[in-house]
């Protein structure tokens, strides 16, 4: 009979399926538990599933990256789907615009300070003229990875495995003087990577929100772009003095107070202990809760009221923060053009 055929063949491509699966899961548990040391099948199928949860994110983000380099160089090829590729930016950036940024509690002033960091370096950013470093975070992200593993190796790596007969393994932490040495080992790399991380933090860091360098966008031919945005361009071109000019940004805020001071500071000057100095010096702090710091050529600051671009209803007033942050960057490219003077 066909049908019975046809129903024998599923039944038979289904159990096949279920053997293999079976066989590759046996088979990746076996290798999990001479990672983790141990037979617990629920400790075993938990560090399983978090290995599966990081490849599939990292093969998310590599996929993401991939499709993005393949329509930009499709782009670059096509002049039209150069010009839908902007109408597309254009349209998610229209969409961004129309959800603005809500804070949910207006009494916790550290959300409300975050809002102002993020849209901060946000507006930095949207003038077209400072890009963003990463050299600091990826400091941070590598003192922090070599910390995770060193905790990691401590707790899932069986460090003198001792086979029995009956093909489990029995690890004694108290009967294994290698298995000692190797967990004090783990403990003090894993305390003294933190403790490096910290002073990083401490003392190279110092508060910065945005490393930033001036940089100058080079035009490409063949794109078609609108006359307003040659304009616009135009506009926000660079000055060729500025050009590899590194700048930091950072927020001050007395605890309690309502008001922030936004500070733009060349890395020069914060890295060569002149604004440490200048603060030591000359820094006020006031009654009403205000940091007002000492400006000179590379270095402004600006005191905002957190209730100043905020409503009433937890809506934050971007468009006239960030054009605020363009008046404050070109208020520091002024101050660098005196110093030239």
């Amino acid at each position: 009979m066909p049908g019975a055929d046809a129903s024998s063949s599923s039944s038979l491509s289904s159990s096949t399926l279920s053997l293999y699966l079976s066989s590759v899961t046996d088979a990746a548990m076996s290798k999990i538990e001479r990672v983790t040391g141990t037979s617990d099948v629920k400790i075993n199928a938990c560090a399983l599933l978090l290995c599966v949860l990081v490849v599939g994110l990292v093969a998310l983000k590599l996929s993401k990256k991939m499709i993005m380099k393949k329509k930009k160089t499709e782009g670059e090829n096509n002049g039209e789907s150069s010009d839908s590729d902007d109408d597309e930016e254009e349209e998610e950036e229209e969409e961004e615009k129309g959800t603005p940024t809500k804070i949910s509690n207006l009494d916790d002033l550290n959300a409300i300070k975050r809002a102002y960091e993020e849209l901060f370096c946000d507006g930095l950013l949207q003038t077209e003229r400072i890009k963003e470093t990463h050299f600091v975070s990826n400091m941070k992200i590598l003192i922090g990875s070599v910390a995770c593993a060193f905790a990691f190796v401590a707790q899932f790596y069986p460090m003198y495995l001792k086979k029995k007969d009956d093909g489990k393994y029995d690890v004694k932490f108290h009967e294994d003087p290698f298995m000692q040495q190797l967990t004090f080992l783990c403990v003090c790399g894993y305390v003294i990577t933190n403790s490096i991380l910290t002073a990083f933090v401490l003392f190279c860091e110092r508060g910065v929100l945005f490393w930033g360098e001036y940089y100058e966008e080079e035009e490409e031919e063949g794109k078609g772009k609108d006359d307003t945005k040659k304009k616009k361009s135009s506009d926000n071109s660079t000055d060729a003095k500025l050009v590899g000019h590194k700048v930091c940004a950072r927020i001050h805020h007395m605890r309690f107070s309502p008001n922030l001071t936004l500070e733009l500071v060349s890395r020069e000057l914060l890295s060569n202990g002149v604004v440490k100095k200048m603060d030591k010096e000359k820094k006020v702090k006031t009654k009403d809760g205000k940091v007002i710091l000492p400006t000179c050529s590379g270095r402004v600051m600006k005191v905002v009221n957190v209730a100043e671009y905020v409503y009433t209803d937890g809506v934050f007033a971007e468009s006239s923060y960030l054009d605020m942050v363009e008046q404050f960057v070109i208020e520091y490219e002024q101050s660098l053009e005196k110093k030239d003077k």
